[in-house]
């Protein structure tokens, strides 16, 4: 029975911890569908953890951290808020960055997350402000269609306005 053990025992916590990263990472990896919040929590109480670390890291793909961004919505910890907020503020990181950052706050956050959405439509970037407002729609809490209604009186760009007026169409 021991020999059975033994290549656990001595897998440790680094081996489990390279395992957790493998399995992040091949759900990060998919193109055509997002994981569920289910297959996230299945991974156990690490998982947020390499999510965030995986979004931090430079070196990986921008896909895979922008799907770490929006898988952060699975986790409303204080951490996993800090980063997507962080991340939509900074106008210097990467806008497919900021845009999965306004889904992860809306998914995770709700009416909680209308305040840094309402600032991501004042963003240059049009890509951003039409992701900000499709977070907006999400959130279906009044303060959200309060702000999208106060960006569509000043929106000059059409393709925008379009999903202003979709999300708060009665």
């Amino acid at each position: 029975m021991f020999h059975l053990l033994l290549p656990l025992l001595l897998a440790g916590p680094a081996r489990a911890d390279e395992a957790l990263r493998a399995r992040v990472v091949d759900l990060l990896s998919g193109l055509e569908s997002s994981p569920s919040a289910a297959d996230w929590s299945a991974l156990g109480a690490g998982a947020e953890a390499e999510l965030l670390a995986i979004a931090a890291d430079s070196s990986m793909l921008p896909t895979q951290r922008a799907n770490a961004l929006l898988a952060l919505g699975n986790f409303p910890t204080d951490r996993a808020h800090a980063m997507l907020s962080t991340t939509l503020g900074d106008a210097s990181a990467n806008v497919l960055l900021r845009r999965k950052a306004c889904s992860g706050l809306a998914q995770g956050w709700g009416a909680a997350a209308v305040p840094a959405l309402a600032a991501a439509l004042g963003d240059g970037d049009v890509q951003l402000r039409q992701s900000a407002a499709g977070a907006l729609a999400k959130v279906q809490d009044p303060t959200a269609v309060e702000a999208l209604r106060a960006r569509l009186a000043v929106e000059t760009n059409a393709s925008v306005k379009q999903v202003i007026e979709k999300a708060v169409k009665p």
